[in-house]
């Protein structure tokens, strides 16, 4: 028989005997007795793996033979004693009961505790297997306390049956007439093992709530359907994962939600091509489990080899010290769509290899990023990303306009002579000029006039000098340019994005160059439209009589004429040394400006960051409070200034200031002259580094339960690590897990590890080596793998090198007479001999919700 476990199979614990004594509408023969064989089929027919084989108060000597005809047709049969209780419900009537008894007691047990199990019927009391029809209609009832007296003495039951009642809606199966009726109820609470319900799926979801969350009792609660007739067998069902037995039956009580579903479809997971099927070597077929696949052993017995044999067939890489088996070649994989295909994927954890991970900054940062891609929150560090490259480009921009117009100052050449002395030697010669003037046949007024009109007109021609300085200037500038270089990244950027870059780049330069062109065609305009002016007024004053008389007397002087010349020498100096300055001004301001540009624009990283803070946080699904944020912290500076000269304190004063003071750092950095340099480095090449180097980079900030990852302990961090690896992932492909409690430290993380495996294992297939009986017992692992390596005091079948069996944990077949140590003991027993703390795992899971107690 395939053996992987506790499977989640069809059961109905309420179905109704054709021999039932009352409400029987089940189909009869010719003679009036039921269709035995249209019972059976019906079930068959309607997949159902056990049933609950209910009569009132009794059952008769065809309810038993029926029995063990379905159990022979392969449908475990429980018997299902419905009784009257003598206490009252919330509506006045009386309470009905279950006794479900297990399905390996034998006959005579159950027959003989009907005999002394005693009905009221009036003022007399009766045995059950006594009563009539009659009196099982209308007047037979028992209180509590007796049933549960006389079912707990039975030697023979020997505790082998479970008690449940109805559930009519969350809860209000108590009655509410009076608080003695209430007492009765929370009696009857403590004291039954299970809920049985047949109502509609919203009833029975609530119901279901209110006893596993709500209630003070947490109880399991099943579905049936209350069957008197076959059109009624298959409508209503639990999915019960257990073993088809009373043992399997029990684990109920235990794990009330994981082991129940009231759905109509089987839970399963949805992929078949996600789930192993089994393993296949040296001649054994070892079924797994789709949940929770548990192997144990002792050392050295092949527990982790088989696991590592799993994963090195579907081609992990293992570690140089794990070992695998020798012969791979016989080693198959079967997946659940029974295809071999070693191409698949799996989540392979070794040993130890959640605690390295914890401490391996760079691997850890690559899981959390496989994790944000999985979450599709990437998008938000895509869009900080674009945000980045567009600032960094602008700035790049800003500066090349900054190292043109330093360019630009650089090559100004001035004059040689000094604008002072110049004006000195031109008032010099202008006042030998007049005195010569003053003696010749020109007025004293004509000579005032002369001055002011030569005044106006060398002034006339200094400024034309200047427009045309500036005519030129302008005419030469080149087009600007862009380059795209050494842009801030923490990834190798996509194609789409290097081509949204290169678009960004392209507008940016278009748009900037027509605006240049624009500008420079006014300023054209604009000097043009001042020579011609200036051209006008030159003409006005050459053509004025008084000057032109003027001019001609002095070139009849030759002394006025060559103080003239020296004039018009030192003029054209003074107006090359006025139009160096006025352009060296407006580079001047050109420059402020565009420091100010730049520093307001690297501002705008902080408004980035800002953003990304505010929209990047990942939380996990289950409450347990795992959050995945962004923090900045700036980068190395040492590194990034290695160019700054290390004498002194400059260096580490400029250091300290951007770690203490960024932002004032920033505002003046261009005016910070105490730096020295190695190398060919120069100020603007700092500046330059300086703008163009994003100084802050993010990291992921992992936090549970209010503490930082980086605060927690070693053991905290490996628990921290798994879970990331686990549960945000939205990958469902199988997860192999070697010893995951070694990476822990204590055993409240044993407690949370347990807790999380019981939710991950519902949506994604397990398989773990551990040594801890938490995660097998309190985990309660579907499937438990027993490993074990030959020896002469553990001798295997066959003399198999390595052997395995495999069962649930309620699983309890076993040949207490075998010489090989696998089959000499049941799952439970090695569950408890291998695992320190085993029994007092499964004592405190029976004991959790208080049962019988």
């Amino acid at each position: 028989m395939i053996q992987r476990g506790s499977e989640f199979r069809k059961w109905d614990l309420h179905i109704h005997s054709p021999y039932t004594v009352l409400n029987n509408q089940f189909d009869k023969l010719p003679d009036g007795s039921p269709d035995v064989e249209k019972f059976i089929q019906k079930i068959k027919d309607e997949g159902i793996s056990a049933v609950g084989l209910t009569n009132y108060f009794r059952f008769s000597d065809d309810d038993f033979k029926l029995k063990d005809r379905l159990n022979e047709e392969g449908i475990a049969t429980f018997l299902n004693l419905e009784v009257r209780l003598s206490n009252i419900n919330k509506s006045d009537e009386l309470f009905d009961y279950h006794v479900v008894f297990g399905n390996e007691v034998q006959d005579d047990i159950v027959k003989n505790l009907l005999g002394h199990l005693k009905a009221n019927i009036g003022d007399d009391e009766k045995s059950f297997n006594r009563l009539s029809k009659t009196e099982i209609e209308d007047k037979a009832h028992i209180p509590f306390k007796d049933l549960l007296k006389v079912l707990n003495s039975d030697r023979e039951l020997n505790g082998r049956f479970l008690t449940g009642f109805l559930s009519r809606g969350h809860g209000s199966a108590t009655s509410d007439s009076d608080s003695k009726n209430k007492a009765v109820y929370e009696d009857i609470c403590i004291n039954s093992d299970f809920l049985i319900h047949s109502s509609n799926e919203v009833n029975i979801t609530k119901d279901r709530e209110f006893w596993l969350d709500k209630s003070p009792h947490i109880r399991p609660l099943l579905q049936s359907s209350d069957s008197h007739s076959l059109e009624q067998i298959g409508s209503k069902y639990s999915w019960v994962k257990a073993d088809l037995t009373f043992d399997g039956l029990e684990q109920i009580k235990y794990e009330p939600e994981y082991r129940i579903s009231v759905e109509k479809e089987k839970p399963t997971l949805k992929k078949d091509e996600l789930v192993i099927d089994k393993i296949l070597y040296n001649g054994q077929d070892i079924y797994l489990s789709e949940n929770l696949n548990t192997i144990i052993g002792g050392r050295s017995t092949g527990k982790s080899t088989l696991l590592n044999s799993i994963a090195k067939k579907l081609g992990r890489e293992l570690n140089g010290d794990s070992y695998y088996f020798e012969n791979m070649d016989d080693f198959q994989i079967i997946w659940k769509d029974q295809q071999e295909d070693n191409s698949r994927q799996i989540e392979y954890i070794p040993q130890e290899y959640m605690f390295a991970l914890a401490r391996d900054n760079k691997k850890l940062k690559d899981l959390v990023g496989s994790i944000i891609q999985s979450k599709e929150m990437n998008s938000e560090l895509k869009k900080y990303e674009q945000n980045c490259a567009t600032l960094h480009l602008e700035i790049r921009g800003l500066l090349d306009s900054y190292k043109e117009n330093q360019k630009n100052i650089h090559e100004l050449i001035k004059p040689e002579a000094e604008k002072q002395a110049t004006q000195n030697r031109i008032k010099t010669y202008e006042t030998k000029k007049k005195e010569l003037l003053n003696a010749s046949e020109i007025t004293e007024q004509e000579r005032d006039l002369f001055e002011n009109k030569n005044k106006e007109l060398q002034l006339l021609k200094t400024q034309k000098e200047i427009h045309e300085s500036d005519l030129r200037y302008v005419s030469s500038i080149l087009p600007i340019t862009f380059e795209v270089e050494s842009l801030p990244t923490t990834t190798t950027p996509s194609q789409d994005l290097r081509v949204k870059i290169g678009q960004i780049t392209a507008r940016l330069r278009d748009s900037v160059r027509a605006q240049q062109e624009h500008e420079i065609r006014i300023i054209k305009l604009e000097k043009e439209s001042l020579i011609k002016a200036i051209e006008n007024k030159i003409s006005d004053i050459g053509n004025d009589d008084i000057y032109k008389k003027c001019v001609e007397a002095m070139k009849n002087n030759s002394e006025i004429a060559r103080l003239n010349s020296l004039i018009k020498n030192e003029v054209d100096i003074l107006a090359k040394i006025e139009a160096f300055e006025k352009q060296r001004d407006e580079f001047d301001k050109v420059t402020e400006e565009i420091q100010k540009e730049i520093i307001s624009k690297y501002k705008e990283y902080s408004n980035i960051r800002t953003e990304l803070l505010n929209n990047f946080k990942i939380e996990d699904d289950n409450g347990d409070n795992l959050k995945i944020s962004v923090k900045f912290s700036l980068i190395d500076l040492e590194a990034e200034f290695d160019y700054i000269n290390a004498r002194g304190r400059s260096k580490q004063d400029f250091i300290e200031k951007m770690i203490g003071s960024f932002e004032e750092v920033v505002d003046s950095i261009f005016d910070e002259d105490s730096l020295a340099f190695n190398g060919n480095r120069d100020k603007f090449s700092h500046i330059e580094h300086f703008f163009t180097t994003n100084f802050y980079e993010y990291s992921f900030e992992i936090e549970y339960q209010g503490d930082k990852f980086e605060q927690m302990s070693p053991g905290k961090k490996a628990f921290i690590v798994l879970k990331l690896i686990l549960e945000f992932s939205d990958s469902k492909i199988p997860v192999l897990i070697d010893q995951p409690e070694d990476s822990l430290d204590n055993r409240a993380i044993y407690s949370e590890l347990t807790k999380y495996i019981k939710k991950t294992k519902k949506n994604r297939q397990i398989i773990i080596v551990t040594h801890n009986p938490n995660i097998v017992v309190s985990g309660d692992a579907e499937n438990i793998i027993v490993a074990n390596q030959q020896s002469d005091n553990s001798p295997n079948q066959n003399g198999k090198k390595f052997d395995y069996v495999n069962g649930a944990l309620e699983n309890r077949n076993n040949d207490s007479t075998s010489e090989f140590i696998l089959q000499k003991y049941n799952i439970r027993e090695h569950v408890c001999d291998i695992l320190e703390g085993g029994e007092d795992a499964f004592i405190k899971r029976e004991n959790k919700y208080s049962i019988n107690g």
